[in-house]
């Protein structure tokens, strides 16, 4: 194996973690959709694991109609990165053994779905979930966010290695 196909092999394992959490993400959230809604989605939204500051909680959302929408959202952003990130594999498989731009060309699908991931995980549930709605006050504290993290941060690091350009 030479370093170009080491390279491209790599970029192409790194895009498993949008693709796969991202159809995982939609096959939980479908199968288990009410009690996903009402169990996690539900208290998060309405902000009942915090400290119950009112300086802070005036941003609750409460609305019965609230998390399943909210749901229906995650779950579609997830979706996305999941399919642009399987486009995105079989697109660089495809041109595996291709010329550099063509095979840079192919990276596009990969990069949208990286950034779909970084944009559901990172923004989504580290920034808004961990910091608007304040997950990190709750029982388990920091974890939250931390759970966003874990999928954002392979996605990132996915997107990051699509970003290099394939040698002239």
């Amino acid at each position: 194996m030479t370093f170009a196909s080491a390279r491209r092999s790599t970029q192409i394992v790194l895009l498993l973690f949008p693709a796969l959490w991202g159809w995982l993400g939609l096959l939980n959230n479908v199968s288990g959709f009410a009690g996903t809604a009402e169990l996690a989605v539900a208290p998060l939204l309405a902000m009942t694991d915090t400290y119950g500051n009112p300086a802070q909680t005036w941003r609750a959302i409460t609305a019965p109609w609230a998390a399943p929408v909210a749901l229906v959202l995650i779950t579609a952003a997830e979706t996305v990165a999941g399919l642009l990130a399987t486009v995105g594999i079989v697109r660089l498989v495809q041109r595996f053994r291709a010329a550099p731009a063509a095979f840079d060309e192919a990276k596009v699908w990969g990069m949208l779905g990286c950034l779909a991931a970084v944009l559901v995980w990172g923004i989504g549930f580290m920034v808004i979930a961990g910091d608007w709605f304040l997950s990190w006050q709750g029982a388990n504290g920091i974890e939250g966010q931390l759970g966003g993290a874990i999928y954002a941060v392979p996605c990132l690091l996915a997107l990051l290695a699509l970003l290099a350009p394939e040698p002239r």
